[in-house]
């Protein structure tokens, strides 16, 4: 063999090439770091940056990615005593952790798999941490319903604000079990037929709505996604437009004319824009609110099998609200019910779409109709007319008055022109 030489004529033996290549060669990966089957990923960087702790569990960790955190550690005690409940409860004759551990166990590779990138804990640690873990959601799901009596020492329940901070946490990208893993123990826990399924479970406890099941749901987050976007009539167009089109702020839509009008609640993503009339379901806005959606861009980001609806709707609410302004006028016609102040409302609408790709967009018909409804001179200038002279019966009837002056003042002038007009031809 040659040897290789670089430009300053220094030289790599043969045996030093093979030593590399034989490195090198150890260290292919032989399949994909990231499975089409993946569905929990890490939250990227471009995301994350926006804002940190939107993206990291402050009480308890799910899964294996925030697993054995110091600040953690005391929510390992109660997953491990709600398994204790659950397992003396005994609500089937498949409510033994023998049968969990064997059922878990049997699907093990399947859920490794929907993790992206490496796990570092060998399969028995594996297998427990989705016992542990996914007992400790459904227990708490059913507390939070009241499916089951809450114990009177029961920290969770008994602790300020604790119960949604945990929910918050259960809400986020890097915080999930396979949808497999909860499935399975659920059916090997079940109360009675009677009870909700494990879909309406999760949504009626958070949203407070029944939700029929749905088939094919990877994990909690995908479940809320689901129910968010199912009522959905408009299907996302693939384009490029989203990167540049944008619809006017509300203030200079109400210039233009635009009249808003609160739609119905249960449909969130159903923006309709008719007649110069913009109807937008009612939002409510928490401090939740943020991390929430930001974890849902963040997978839609993330998983190629899910399409841009819910980024699509945060690029709606960017383009919509630029100030203050605009969100006290949606919050006169109860558009937005906000929970926080309209300051910290405006940040959270400016910085949501952050950085996030949009593949194909939800709202290009809407945003055309718009657009082109706004550069209409006429509606800008009805507008202006009917805010600046019609805006009291006062003022109408004196701007009313006047043209009537003028047309009378004006008509024998007309007739002269007109009788002139006849002689001459």
């Amino acid at each position: 063999m040659v040897e290789l030489k670089r430009s300053n004529q220094a030289s790599i033996s043969i045996k030093d090439v093979k030593a590399m290549a034989s490195s090198i060669r150890g260290k292919l990966c032989h399949k994909s770091p990231t499975p089409s089957k993946c569905s929990i990923f890490k939250v990227p960087d471009r995301l994350r940056r926006h804002n940190e702790k939107a993206f990291e569990p402050e009480i308890v960790s799910i899964g294996p990615f925030h697993h054995g955190k110091e600040k953690l550690q005391e929510m390992e005690k109660i997953k491990l005593w709600y398994l204790h409940c659950l397992l003396n409860r005994a609500p089937t004759r498949e409510t033994v952790l023998e049968c969990f551990i064997e059922a878990i166990g049997s699907i093990v590779q399947e859920c490794r798999g929907c993790y992206a990138g490496d796990i570092a804990y060998v399969e028995t640690e594996f297998i427990e941490m989705m016992v542990v873990d996914g007992c400790f959601i459904i227990e708490f799901f059913r507390k939070v319903s009241k499916e089951v009596q809450r114990d009177e020492e029961d920290p969770v329940f008994n602790t300020s604000l604790m119960t949604w901070q945990i929910i918050k946490d259960l809400l986020m990208l890097e915080n999930q079990l396979p949808w497999r893993v909860l499935d399975c123990l659920f059916n090997l826990t079940k109360l009675n037929v009677q009870h909700r399924s494990l879909p309406n479970l999760i949504v009626s406890s958070i949203f407070a709505y029944e939700w029929s099941p749905r088939d094919n749901l990877k994990h909690i987050l995908d479940c809320l996604r689901y129910f968010l976007i199912e009522t959905c009539d408009r299907t996302c167009e693939t384009t490029r437009m989203s990167y540049t089109e944008q619809i006017p702020s509300v203030t200079e839509l109400v210039q233009a004319g635009v009249k808003f009008k609160v739609g119905d609640r249960k449909n969130q993503l159903n923006v309709t824009f008719r007649n110069g009339v913009m109807t937008i379901p009612q939002k409510s806005i928490f401090a939740e609110t943020e991390p929430f959606y930001r974890n849902l861009i963040a997978f839609e980001q993330c998983d190629p099998s899910r399409d841009f609806k819910i980024t699509s709707y945060a690029k709606f609410w960017d383009d919509l609200i630029n100030t203050g302004q605009d969100v006290d006028f949606l919050k006169h016609q109860k558009i937005l019910k906000v929970y926080l102040s309209t300051e910290d409302v405006t940040s959270i609408f400016n910085r949501l779409y952050s950085d996030a790709d949009v593949g194909s967009f939800l709202y290009s018909d809407l945003y055309r109709e718009v657009n082109a409804y706004f550069r209409r001179p006429w509606n800008r200038w009805r507008a202006t007319l009917k805010h600046d002279y019609f805006k009291n019966p006062w003022t109408s009837l004196s701007v009313t008055a006047t043209i009537v002056i003028l047309v009378f003042t004006f008509l024998p002038t007309i007739y002269s022109i007109l009788s002139y007009y006849r002689r001459t031809t």
